[in-house]
């Protein structure tokens, strides 16, 4: 876990620079005063500053925005790193007069950002934000604003996405309103992703505004908004779209040319049962797949019988988004971008509350023989001015220009000695991840993405052979060895049912009522705190003994029954009144019950509970308090009471 959350920043301390963009939600402004994560390497990132509308500030949940930017506490360091690498998420509050009126955050990168070119007058004006609207057109068109995108690219641009979603998933995050609007994208050093105007996810069911959604990108009718199978909706009519090359497409043939297994999960992903969506992680994998995206094996336990995969072929060299072309190397996601995405950042120990540059922006990147009529009133959506220039969204270029010669970069000098391709631990990298087929002993690791049953690496020891070197490493698991590279990984075991398979007592976890993964998460009232846990049994009667027990769970482990964790959970109520009993004495002040375990202290008691929340028919003349659950109605309940 990480330290404590960012104090809230009071608007009087900022030196405002000028004026960044406008849109409906508020303004956003350059900060001249203050940087993010200054104790990093590269000295931090810029800050900008969103502050709400007057008209928009009564809709802002204070509470939900403090929440999100508390976030990364309960991230390793290395989720932290990643989160405000690839998510647009508060780093800070900010307050005048005491009353929340935005946010700080982290500037967008410049890799997210390119310089228009047409035709007629050349580069238009300074670098802007690289939307992936910009992608949904005809290749003359995308070509001829200076951008250089294979369908490869597009797979890569797609699979960083769905395992952005993935992990945010598993970190409780919804994205809600995923539009190409909302998401950056940068072609050079790699394919990636960026998203944007993360206040309005949702985070463990809580939302800053009320959710909404951009016109042509909306969930079927009655469908609920801001939830993991929405984002996987979204996502696929982004893949739709993006190979369809139209910004309105919803037949899948396209994408079903280049990969049919793509075109399958699309079909699934756009239907309207959201329980039947594949998750984007099940994306993740096949448009690794379909890209070439292959990891070279990596690690084994004492150097045992690994079962290494060959490397992809090079990536083909792409406009980086507006700066010089040059050349790039292929992904090396082994079925899925997750582990080449931990093998950059995991090495970061310092989780980061940062962010991204709100979204009041959006040139209209379509050209115009392709714009489709808004949903509202039938009618085209006329261009807006650009937040930083001010001037009208560019008309369409004219002919494709011939693209510029990428050079040919000179070969890396080949290390000595070279690791052996049956000795992957000398391979491996933090965030790797690899399936042991071998024995408890011995292990036998198989590259692989960082899935359900898989193994992750934490933590290298180099310069030794010593396996209890992992024993203090947090969610160690398994430790394996080289003996001729000196070296040993630490490894945590990714169990199915999610990272909760690692919540120690005390900790705070949550997940579906029924199968499914369940997440570690900041305690907070609805979900539940771990009581204990007892290790290779699932005999849950030994949980009745544990004080305000009220349910039970079994989550699988690595090799067997024996390594499974059976935990014993307790609701997070709002206050005392939810585990209160009739007769009992609490403390009330405001809205809120205390037990502070005396009656000569209290000033109300319990005359009544019962488990149907919203029922104050059944205490009669007395008051009652409720409160309910909509993942686990049978713990809902009215309490009913009396002053003393």
């Amino acid at each position: 876990m990480s330290a404590g959350p960012t104090a809230p920043v009071d608007f009087a301390a900022l030196a405002l620079g000028g004026e960044l963009g406008r849109g409906g939600q508020g303004t956003v402004h350059r900060v001249r005063n203050k940087r993010i994560n200054e104790s990093a390497a590269d000295g931090g990132w810029e800050v900008v500053y969103k502050e709400y509308a007057p008209s928009v500030l009564p809709q802002v949940d204070a509470a939900a925005l403090a929440a999100a930017v508390a976030l990364p506490t309960r991230l390793t360091g290395e989720q932290g790193r990643w989160l405000c690498e690839k998510t647009a998420w508060p780093a800070a509050v900010v307050r005048r007069g005491g009353q929340t009126c935005g946010f700080l955050m982290r500037a967008v990168p410049d890799r997210f950002r390119f310089t228009l070119r047409t035709m007629a007058t050349g580069n238009q004006g300074p670098p802007r934000l690289a939307t992936l609207e910009y992608l949904l057109n005809p290749d003359a068109y995308v070509a001829g604003i200076g951008l250089t995108v294979t369908d490869r690219d597009r797979l890569l641009l797609l699979a960083d996405l769905a395992t952005t979603l993935d992990r945010l998933h598993r970190f409780g995050v919804a994205v809600g309103d995923l539009s190409p609007k909302n998401l950056l994208f940068a072609l050079g050093p790699r394919p990636e992703c960026f998203l944007i105007d993360c206040d309005a996810a949702r985070t463990d069911g809580a939302t800053v505004l009320p959710q909404a959604e951009t016109p042509d990108w909306q969930v079927p009718p009655g469908e609920e908004r801001g939830t993991r199978h929405s984002d996987t909706h979204k996502l696929a009519l982004l893949a739709v779209r993006l190979f369809a090359r139209d910004q309105g497409a919803t037949d899948p043939a396209a994408l079903a040319a280049v990969d049919p297994a793509l075109g399958a999960l699309a079909r699934a992903s756009l239907g309207t049962d959201p329980a039947a969506r594949p998750a984007p992680a099940a994306w993740a994998e096949q448009l690794a797949s379909a890209s070439g995206a292959s990891k070279p094996g990596r690690g084994a336990k004492a150097a045992a019988g690994a079962k290494p995969k060959p490397p992809a072929g090079p990536k083909p060299p792409v406009n980086g988004g507006g700066g010089p072309t040059g050349p790039t190397s292929g992904s090396t996601g082994a079925g899925s971008t997750a582990a080449g995405i931990g093998k950059v950042l995991a090495a970061v120990a310092a989780v980061v509350a940062v962010v991204l540059l709100y979204a009041a922006h959006h040139d209209d990147p379509r050209p115009a023989d392709s714009r489709r009529p808004s949903a509202v009133g039938g009618s085209y959506r006329p261009p807006l001015p650009d937040p930083v220039t001010g001037s009208p969204r560019p008309e369409p270029p004219g002919p494709t220009p011939t693209p510029v010669p990428t050079p040919t970069p000179s070969p890396s000098p080949t290390p000595t000695p070279s690791p052996s391709p049956t000795d992957p631990v000398a391979l491996a990298d933090l965030g790797d991840c690899f399936f042991d087929t071998g024995t408890s002993g011995h292990a036998d690791l198989t590259a692989t993405a960082c899935t359900g049953g898989s193994y992750k690496v934490v933590r290298i020891n180099e310069g030794s052979t010593d396996l209890n070197g992992c024993a203090g490493v947090r969610d160690n698991d398994e430790s394996v060895s080289s003996t001729r590279y000196s070296r040993v990984l630490c490894l945590s075991y990714q169990s199915s049912g999610g990272d909760s398979y690692h919540a120690g007592q005390g900790d705070c976890v949550f997940g579906p009522n029924g199968t499914g993964p369940w997440s570690l998460l900041s305690c907070r009232t609805g979900v539940f705190k771990v009581l204990a846990v007892y290790y290779g049994t699932d005999d849950h009667s030994k949980c009745d003994g544990w004080p305000h027990y009220n349910q039970w769970r079994t989550v699988s482990g690595p090799r067997g029954a024996g390594r499974d964790a059976l935990q014993c959970l307790s609701m997070v109520f709002p206050d005392d009144a939810g585990y209160a009993t009739v007769r009992e004495c609490l403390s009330k002040s405001g809205s809120t019950f205390t037990n502070v375990g005396s009656c000569d202290r209290s000033n109300v008691y319990v005359t009544g509970r019962t488990d149907t929340p919203n029922y104050p028919a059944f205490c009669g003349q007395d008051a009652s308090v409720y409160w309910r659950s909509n993942d686990f109605p049978a713990l809902g309940y009215t309490v009913c009471w009396r002053w003393r």
